[in-house]
């Protein structure tokens, strides 16, 4: 039950994936026989394949354009949104530094300025 748990929204995308890619073949089967009939010709596997195939890999490139596109826009806004929260992020990890430099001082040196 762990394993559903932990994978389940991925085995959800998959079916909601594989219940769109279905969909896909229905429809765009059913459009294909109608043009088909439309125009007097029999239908044949043979021609729906190639329109099938050639459309999926058009909408799996846009997709994966968008995809890339939006992982370099947040990576770049990233960047942008939180650089004062690295910089502070920098302050702070000097001050830490400064502060166990000053506790915990290199061999010869007192902890204590004067000493």
């Amino acid at each position: 039950m762990a394993h559903f748990r932990r994978w389940g929204a991925v085995y959800v995308l998959l079916l909601l994936f594989l219940g769109s890619w279905g969909a896909q073949f229905i429809t765009q089967l059913i459009e294909y026989r109608n043009t088909q009939q439309q125009f007097g010709q029999p239908f044949q596997w043979s021609g729906y394949w190639p329109e099938f195939l050639a459309s999926t890999f058009e909408n799996w490139q846009s997709e994966w354009f968008q995809l890339v596109f939006q992982a370099v826009l947040l990576l770049g806004a990233k960047h942008w949104i939180f650089r004062v929260d690295a910089e502070n992020t920098e302050r702070i990890e000097s001050k830490v530094d400064d502060l166990r430099n000053y506790l915990v001082p290199p061999e010869g040196r007192s902890p204590l300025p004067g000493d």
